[in-house]
């Protein structure tokens, strides 16, 4: 279906030559070899293979066309290709733009859903200094684009010192979802996703935050994860007297189907006298449900020399446990027992990782980067673990 619609939009393109003389490509890519090492034999990023070096698995390349329509009027696909999916080409972005005035541009099609600060551009090695953001934060969501609206602002205060760029989205998203404590995808979609990111900036340093909210329609989570977990715990309560009130309160409480997620960040930038300085701060989960709280961040401090820029950092992904909202109003023990296992089975995973990445602008487009990170992981199969690699990331 996929490659249908490929090769639909590539028809259309070369049937309308007045479109096709107004294109203009670009695009960005990765060629990167990575080796992970751990404790116990498992790596902590599903596309790599522990104990082998592989050139697949962080390569990637994309290529975008934009055609100039006139009068503010735009449109753009992206074809996306990673080496994780056996370079399957797909179009990761497809939409329109209309420029409303020199401040305000709106998007409408499949965009970028901006979760946290550089989610839209996470992919683009080429304009950050790690190998890989880090994955406390950008932990590679598979819901990273959506079908939908946004609106993109730029304000220029105080007579131009200082510059406010807001983002304001709204979509919808379907797909699958990866969870490690199964060790599989779920069907789930986000309906009614509304964002919003602010950035306020000015010559070397910027401040950001955002807030992203959406409805989860989560039916099969709910029956093949949720209740095929719990269902020997249900039997047990009621053939121990549990009422059909309490085992309902019970279900509902630890259930994801149209609960709310809330996403939020918050951090900031400086670039000042080629010393750099990031951090951001992340807080997401599924209210009221089985989900507790997620709460990640990185601090990074690099220094830049002629063309060199040498980064260290510190990352932390935590899910501290709480039974409260997805047991409130449980009566039954043997119920809360099941439900506290679930909850705490499902908020397993947790790591933390220190890092440091040398990069090397040996080309006005392309720069070399070797990186090296180590840290722990919770889940039973990882523990400690470490990540080399070394590549190019382009943009053209």
């Amino acid at each position: 279906m996929k490659k249908q619609y490929l090769a639909t939009a590539i028809a259309t393109i070369l049937c309308a030559p007045q479109v096709f003389a107004q294109l203009e490509f670009n695009g960005f890519g990765s060629v990167r070899a990575s080796y992970s090492d751990s404790d116990e034999g498992t790596p902590p990023f599903t596309y790599l293979d522990e104990g082998e070096v592989t050139f697949k698995g962080e390569s990637l390349f994309a290529l975008q066309a934009r055609g100039e329509l006139g009068e503010g009027l735009s449109a753009t696909v992206q074809l996306f290709a990673e080496g994780r999916d056996d370079f399957d080409v797909e179009a990761r972005w497809a939409y329109l733009s209309y420029q409303i005035d020199d401040i305000h541009q709106v998007h409408i099609g499949r965009l970028a859903n901006p979760i946290f600060h550089q989610s839209e551009y996470e992919k683009v090695g080429y304009a950050h200094n790690f190998s890989r953001l880090p994955t406390a934060v950008y932990s590679d969501f598979e819901f990273s684009t959506m079908e939908g609206i946004s609106l993109n602002s730029q304000f220029s205060l105080a007579d131009g010192d200082y510059t406010l760029d807001t983002k304001l989205s709204f979509g919808n998203w379907d797909g699958g979802l990866f969870l490690s404590a199964i060790g599989g995808e779920v069907p789930l979609a986000l309906d009614q996703i509304l964002s919003i990111n602010l950035t306020l900036s000015s010559d070397w340093w910027k401040v950001f935050a955002g807030v992203f909210t959406a409805e989860i329609q989560a039916e099969q989570f709910d029956q093949s994860v949720v209740l095929a977990s719990v269902q020997p715990g249900i039997d047990l309560a009621v053939a121990q007297g549990a009422t059909a009130s309490d085992v309902n309160n019970f279900i509902n409480g630890l259930g994801w189907h149209e609960k709310d997620g809330l996403y939020w960040f918050t951090g900031f930038g400086i670039d000042y006298n080629n010393i750099l300085l990031d951090a951001e701060y992340v807080s997401y989960g599924v209210e009221e449900s089985s989900d507790s709280t997620n709460e990640g961040w990185y601090v990074a401090l690099g220094y830049r020399f002629d063309q060199f820029v040498i980064t260290v950092h510190a990352e932390e992904q935590t899910q501290e446990i709480d039974y409260s909202e997805g047991l409130s109003g449980v009566q039954s023990p043997i119920l809360l027992a099941t439900g506290q296992t679930f909850i705490e089975t499902l908020g397993q995973p947790e790591f933390d990782a220190v890092g440091i990445t040398l990069r090397y602008d040996f080309h006005p487009n392309a720069a070399f980067k070797v990186d090296y990170i180590s840290g722990d992981h919770t889940r039973p199969d990882i523990g400690d673990y470490s990540i080399m690699s070394a590549g190019i990331d382009v943009v053209f």
